[in-house]
């Protein structure tokens, strides 16, 4: 049976010293290194584990409330999932994790947010178990104070057994099939952006901008879709941005731009006939094979 505990208290200094304790303590890790913090809820998860900015977070939320609920989980799995986790690489068994409370809390608690870190250490002859400490807000994403009852405890144990072993068996399937295809596991593993040179609309859990003001602005929206969803689809944008596209292209292969521009100015002085001739017979280099 999975073990969920649910322990709940009213201060807001408490809150944050929690945090810093399922980053930093419990099982102490080398180099001084910390736990990656993920967030629930829009708000924490644009924080992108920021532990400052989580911790005053936690706080700001309980001011205004009379006594702040801050609940505080621990989720385990059995013996027998451990052994099942036991045999995944320790970065599919955070994966799994992750998705496992998010759809925890997604289900049975819509709106909660708050934060959490992943455990993956056992005891003393005991077989790793891993597991997730989280520190719930005491307002909901919509504002209301937060309160879990008994019934909604149990639900949300019974949610989180269900979602941990319906994520495990999807990586072992993912697995298995790689295995059988001779796939490298390397290109299975979940691939992280960095925090780092994202946009706002690159960046998961941020808000997209209202619209981008000036022309230099709506150079840094590279798809489409970004242009669509912050409301500039002109046709000047793309006579805007096509300089933008000739530096990067530039940039990133100098030669074959060169060789371009030479061909493109050696047919512009040649006359028609002879630009019509070398057009077409570039046209002809292309037919039976694919051009990148």
């Amino acid at each position: 049976m999975f073990f969920v505990e649910a322990h709940y208290h009213n201060s807001p200094k408490r809150a944050g010293d929690q945090v810093r304790y399922i980053a930093h303590r419990e099982e102490q890790l080398p180099d001084g290194r910390q736990r990656e913090l993920f967030g629930i809820g829009q708000r924490y998860r644009a924080l992108r584990g920021n532990e400052t900015a989580i911790r005053r977070v936690l706080i700001e939320d309980g001011r205004g409330l009379r006594k702040p609920a801050y609940f505080r989980f621990i989720f385990t799995v059995d013996e027998h999932a451990a052994a099942r986790f036991a045999r995944l690489d320790p970065r599919w068994t955070e994966r799994t994790l992750r998705d496992a409370i998010e759809r925890t809390t997604r289900g049975t608690a819509r709106g909660l947010q708050g934060v959490f870190a992943v455990h993956q250490h056992g005891g003393d002859q005991r077989l790793a178990h891993p597991h997730i400490h989280a520190l719930f807000s005491p307002r909901f994403e919509g504002g209301r104070s937060v309160h879990l009852s008994a019934t909604r405890i149990s639900a949300i144990r019974e949610r989180w057994e269900s979602e941990v072993l319906r994520s495990l068996e999807r990586q072992e399937r993912r697995i298995e099939k790689a295995r059988n295809d001779h796939t490298p596991m390397e290109a299975l593993t979940p691939y992280r952006a960095p925090d780092r040179g994202l946009t706002p609309i690159e960046r998961p859990g941020v808000p997209l901008p209202e619209r981008p003001r000036g022309a230099i602005g709506i150079l840094y929206l590279r798809a489409r879709k970004a242009r669509r969803q912050a409301g500039v689809t002109f046709r000047w944008v793309d006579f805007l941005r096509r300089p933008g596209f000739r530096l990067d292209t530039l940039s990133r292969d100098p030669e074959r731009t060169a060789r371009r521009a030479a061909f493109r100015l050696a047919s512009a002085l040649a006359p028609n006939p002879i630009r019509d001739a070398l057009w077409a017979l570039r046209g002809l280099r292309g037919l039976g094979m694919r051009q990148r």
